[in-house]
């Protein structure tokens, strides 16, 4: 419990709680407005509690979320300021997530490239300095393994790392033995191709 409910009367907890279960009002948004709290620790409250359920969400096996839009709960919580920028929030949410689980397929040497609009999402996203780091590295070239040693990352940091671009869909991982390779040429074509370069 918050230690700003230590001085709450337990009823008016309790009827707060009951009144979240009957009509989906948050539970701090009703103790603020019987006065209980003030209304800026409530907000900071419901974004951390909501973050902290989502952050359980990311890794949980097959779960399915459903929302549904609820007029009478948006007219009901008006007075709240939300989130301008939703992806900014689930990144927060992400960025709690302390233990990603990855696919049993995954491996370090797999190489992360943008998806058809991740490098667009990336731009818009409020990076940390460590995240804006990682992103710079994504080139389509270089794996997970070699991005963590340039940043002098351990591989469990930038598997974390890895795990909030992956669930925002602005990168997918390719299998490293698909990365392009340099043809290899004999000694005759690098001899032509020096010889152009000369010119």
């Amino acid at each position: 419990m918050p230690d700003v409910l230590a001085n709450v009367d337990v009823v008016v907890v309790e009827r707060s709680r009951e009144q979240q279960r009957e009509s989906g009002t948050p539970f701090f948004l009703s103790l603020a407005r019987e006065e209980c709290i003030a209304l800026d620790a409530a907000t900071e409250l419901m974004r951390q509690y909501g973050q902290k359920l989502f952050s359980e969400l990311w890794t949980a096996p097959r779960v399915w979320i459903m929302f549904e839009k609820n007029p009478d709960l948006l007219s009901n919580v008006a007075d709240v300021p939300g989130d301008p920028n939703v992806r900014d929030w689930v990144l927060e949410t992400l960025r709690l997530v302390e233990d990603p689980v990855q696919p049993a397929s995954f491996d370090p040497t797999s190489i992360p490239a943008y998806t058809k609009d991740g490098f667009e999402r990336v731009q818009r996203l409020k990076l940390t300095a460590d995240e804006a780091q990682f992103a710079s590295q994504f080139n389509g070239a270089r794996s997970v393994q070699q991005i963590a040693k340039n940043l002098r990352l351990d591989l469990k940091s930038a598997q974390q790392l890895l795990f909030r671009f992956l669930a925002l869909e602005i990168v997918e991982c390719w299998p490293g033995s698909t990365a392009a390779k340099p043809e290899r040429q004999t000694f005759f074509q690098r001899l032509r191709r020096s010889r152009h370069r000369d010119r």
